[in-house]
């Protein structure tokens, strides 16, 4: 009986699940092939520019009805964007081929305290991720070094407008949502106006990641990419949801601003 087991895995007659790799997975491979360059952001633009084309799809990490890890470097939108090039360049830093170690770095980088536990453990906040990212020495926030100003602003707009995240439904992740807000204002926001990015533009370095802050109510952020030299000017390397793909902005960032009324200023972060 045993011979007939062995002879019929042998020649196929019985077939063993094989190892298949996810289509994450394999992009994540190439990608990590990416060797680094000379400075952070430069591997940082490297890597970014790698997924140029890539399509834009809103509302990725809102496919599960449990909250848990979304890894998707097929599709992206402005914030997936920036923070799947963070990890993959954090991942490449520490001399790691491991997509396992990617997915803790983006934990890292998305939840607080690197714990999922639910909707609520979610950074949905810009400013949250960056102060997270910054405390756990990944990044800096040099808006106010180069110019930028307090803001008199205090975030409220994912409490105030519920009906726009389905998943605020039910009084433990409201209060969560509404804590997460209140820690978030006891230190205040910052920007650099838009009217001013122009002369503080040679301050801006490739590979900084920009945050476009918004003029909404009780909103931090509209939109993030990252900043990449055309021609001696600044422009964003982003997630475009009206191009619907990665690219490279037509105008300098400060002429990109002028055009846009929801967007107030910046703010300028740099990859350590």
């Amino acid at each position: 009986m045993k011979n007939q087991v062995f002879s019929a895995i042998l020649f196929g007659i019985i077939s063993l699940p094989l190892f298949s790799q996810t289509k994450d997975e394999t992009i994540f491979i190439e990608k990590n092939k990416i060797e680094l360059a000379t400075t952070p952001s430069e591997s940082i633009i490297k890597i970014a520019k790698s997924f140029l084309e890539t399509p834009y799809v809103a509302s990725t990490l809102e496919i599960n009805e449990n909250e848990q890890l979304v890894c998707n470097l097929s599709e992206l939108d402005c914030f997936t964007f920036d923070e799947n090039v963070l990890a993959l360049y954090l991942t490449k830093k520490k001399n790691s081929n491991s997509y396992k170690d990617f997915q803790e770095i983006l934990t890292q980088l998305r939840y607080r305290n690197n714990k999922i536990d639910g909707y609520a453990s979610r950074l949905h906040y810009f400013t949250e991720w960056v102060r997270q990212a910054e405390k756990n020495g990944y990044i800096k926030d040099i808006t106010l070094e180069i110019g930028g100003e307090i803001r008199n602003k205090e975030v409220h707009f994912m409490s105030e407008n519920q009906k726009l995240y389905p998943k605020i439904n039910d009084e433990k992740t409201l209060k969560t949502i509404v804590k997460n807000e209140e820690k978030i204002n006891k230190k205040p926001l910052s920007q650099i106006e838009k009217s001013k990015v122009a002369s503080i533009e040679s301050k801006i370095k490739e590979g900084d990641f920009i945050a476009m802050t918004s003029t909404l109510e009780r909103m931090d952020c509209n939109h993030v990419g990252i900043a990449i030299l055309v021609n001696n000017r600044i422009h964003l390397l982003h997630a475009s949801s009206s191009l619907k793909k990665v690219v490279i902005s037509e105008k300098p960032l400060a002429e990109y601003l002028e055009a846009i009324k929801k967007d107030a200023g910046i703010m300028v972060l740099q990859v350590l």
